[in-house]
Formats: structure tokens, sequence, C-alpha cells
């Protein structure tokens, strides 16, 4: 069977078709959000994490990478390393905090997740659309405030949502049949 590889684990041709198929469902899913582009509330994280765990922060951060990337060009909007450096830095944290476990603890998921949510999402996505559209001042400090607030209020819906989706048996199961 034919691998993929770059000096890092190998993919075989199953694995790829898996990554993949995840990488579809992640821009499928990036579509069904709701909010202002300001406080935009996806349910992508769920894909996010199940890539990290099963192929680890290297594939995860390509796969991250080539999401944003093809998540801008059907979007339609200019394309802003900013959002692919905090995509980066997501798919490494849950990576490292998930990649190789058979199960995953609470207490990974609850700092992983805020980990994300701080770092990328409250920080470099938050700096980002300062920087996209020019804020300064008040504006700036209100913005960097209402994300805040809004990535709390996420830590608690999101680590739940993780910890039982990236524990699932049913999902490592079909994860188990699809790689052979």
């Amino acid at each position: 069977m034919k691998t993929l590889t770059f000096g890092y684990t190998k993919l075989s041709t199953k694995a790829i078709a898996l990554l993949g198929i995840l990488c579809a469902l992640q821009l499928i899913i990036s579509r069904f959000t709701f909010g202002t582009s300001f406080l935009k509330i996806a349910f992508t994280f769920i894909v996010i994490t199940l890539i990290a765990k099963w192929f680890g922060p290297v594939w995860g951060t390509l796969v991250a990478i080539i999401n944003d990337y093809l998540g801008t060009l059907i979007q339609g909007s200019p394309f802003f390393i900013g959002f692919t450096l905090s995509a980066i830095m997501a798919m490494l944290i849950y990576g490292t905090f998930f990649y190789g476990q058979t199960h995953v603890s609470w207490w990974r998921v609850i700092i992983a997740n805020f980990l994300v949510l701080l770092i990328s999402d409250a920080f470099l996505n938050t700096a980002s659309l300062i920087m996209i559209y020019h804020y300064t001042g008040h504006a700036a400090i209100q913005l960097i405030e209402l994300r805040c607030f809004k990535e709390l209020i996420m830590w608690v819906i999101e680590a739940p949502i993780i910890y039982f989706i990236i524990n699932n048996p049913q999902l490592e199961k079909l994860r188990q049949q699809a790689l052979g």
C-alpha cells in the first residue's frame, strides 16, 4: 500500500482519504455559523479535535493551513495570514494534548480547550480582526472584552462536547475500520 511521509508519521492511502473527508466536513460545518463576523459561533472545533487526536499536530497543522486557505477561497474573502496562524496554533495545541491518547482525560480537554480559546481565538483571532478593520483605542478594547467574554462562554460549551466526541468508542471503532 502506498504511504505519504515527509519524515513524520506515515499516512496510508486510507488515512489520506479519511483526512480528506474530515477536511471536507470541516469546510462544510464552517458554513453553518451564527452570529456576527466579530462573534461568530461554529462547531468546527469538533472536526479539528478529531483530526488532532487521530493524526497529530504535524499532519493537523498541514490540514489547518490547507483548510484555512480553501475556506478563504470558497468564501471569496481576502486571505489574511493571521487567521492561518491562529488555525495552526489551535491544531498544535489540540494535537499536543490529544494525539496518541487512548482516553483523553477531562483535565487534558479542559486545559487544551482553554489554551486554544485564549491563545488562538481570544488573542490571535482578535488581533487579526483589529488589524483588518483598523480598530484603535476604545473600539479595540471593547472588541477584546467582548470576544474574551464570548470565549469564556464557549469554554463551558465546547469542553464537554470535545470530551464526549473524542472519547466516543463508536467513532474510534469507525476510524479503525476506515484505516484497516
